[in-house]
């Protein structure tokens, strides 16, 4: 049997409510959960508070609601450790607004054991994750993606894309020729133009990294890619096979939708 049970045992013992449903109403944002799940770890903050001898002390409202003021957004860390035995983190730590030292603060007001390893592991997490050269990474990724996108949209199929080693703006070129004072042009440059001389190091590192992934979201997508012979730039060639036809387009979009309905009619 493990301690967590025999825990629930000696505090639910000759105690006919451990098992009672309570509200925890943490800085505006409710939890509901049971008096034996609390008691579980008698030994923290809410496993006392809610022992059966303290019970006398508490002022619940609507007789099972109770109010902690606290952070109700942090709190979700603190009830998966009575409920779990494990303090979980943000599953996308990139864009998560919760900082280590609010988590920490939580866990150390309301008493849960937090082993200084799990910290460790923590802190690794999250400088990696927050490392502002993932992000940009990712950045980059998105970006191509909708490049792709923007040269589907405009029915052509193919651009080439010239990053600079030494900061200079890339540059690009498309399958037709006349594409080059388009809106397309400027769509795309304005995408890819903050990233600079970055874009070149990504492709430089991770270059076929990138297509595959790319290719798993798109597969019809072809990507090459080649240096300069100096190696100062980089060509990035996309290209997209199996363009819908002038008939598939238009079965697929609203246009047809319509259509059917003034038939119907």
């Amino acid at each position: 049997m493990s301690s967590k049970e025999n825990n629930v045992i000696l505090n639910s013992k000759y105690d006919a409510s451990a098992e009672k449903t309570i509200i925890l109403n943490v800085g505006g944002v409710k939890y509901e959960t049971q008096r034996s799940t609390l008691l579980s770890y008698p030994d923290t903050f809410l496993g006392t508070m809610f022992a059966k001898r303290n019970l006398s002390l508490l002022h619940p409202k609507n007789e099972n609601e109770y109010f902690i003021d606290r952070d109700g957004s942090l709190f979700r860390y603190v009830i998966q450790y009575y409920r779990t035995g494990k303090v979980y983190l943000p599953k996308d730590n990139v864009t998560s607004l919760v900082s280590l030292k609010e988590i920490e603060a939580e866990l150390d007001y309301f008493q849960i054991p937090f082993k200084k390893h799990e910290k460790q592991k923590i802190i690794q997490k999250l400088s990696f994750t927050n490392n502002p050269t993932v992000e940009k990474l990712d950045q980059f990724i998105y970006v191509l993606r909708n490049v792709i996108k923007e040269v589907m949209g405009t029915f052509e199929t193919e651009v080439m894309i010239t990053f600079s080693k030494n900061g200079y703006p890339p540059f690009m070129n498309f399958g037709r020729y006349y594409v080059k004072s388009s809106v397309i042009m400027e769509n795309i440059d304005s995408l890819i133009k903050p990233f600079g001389s970055v874009a070149y190091t990504f492709l430089d590192k991770y270059g076929s990294d990138i297509g595959q992934h790319l290719k798993g979201e798109i597969p019809e997508l072809s990507w090459q890619y080649g240096y300069s012979q100096n190696r100062e730039q980089l060509k990035l060639h996309m290209s997209i096979s199996n363009i819908m036809s002038d008939e598939e387009i238009f079965k697929h979009s609203r246009l047809n939708l319509s259509n059917m309905k003034i038939k119907e009619k």
